[in-house]
């Protein structure tokens, strides 16, 4: 079954999915992405405009807070639904945390409930 490659979710679970060669995203990412784009565009132009008032640029930075955040909440739920399937599969927390650069027990700390 096709599934994002940026969050996992598989086709049933979106309402889009974008297939390509070797990579596919869902309708979600590409929101996101669309919204990170944005902001870099913004951030750009409060940059050239130096006179622009504080208010936009403090505008623009919670909006580039809240697309951030927003990514890190999907890597953080992606990353748990592949660490359950390598469970699943038997590996141990000690070479999860070795791929992840941390010990075994901060891994299974981390990771294991």
């Amino acid at each position: 079954m096709l599934s994002c490659s940026f969050c996992g979710k598989t086709a049933d679970q979106t309402g889009a999915l974008l297939a390509g060669p070797d990579v596919n995203i869902c309708d979600e990412c590409i929101a996101v992405g669309v919204r990170t784009i944005e902001t870099r565009d913004a951030l750009e132009l409060a940059a050239v405009d130096r006179d622009a008032p504080t208010v936009a640029k403090d505008e623009v930075l919670l909006s580039q807070m809240a697309a951030t955040s927003e990514l890190v909440d999907r890597q953080c739920e992606r990353l748990h639904a592949q660490i359950r399937e390598i469970r699943d599969r038997g590996i141990g927390w000690q070479a999860i945390g070795a791929s992840l650069g941390m010990d075994q027990q901060t891994a299974e700390e981390r990771f294991g409930a």
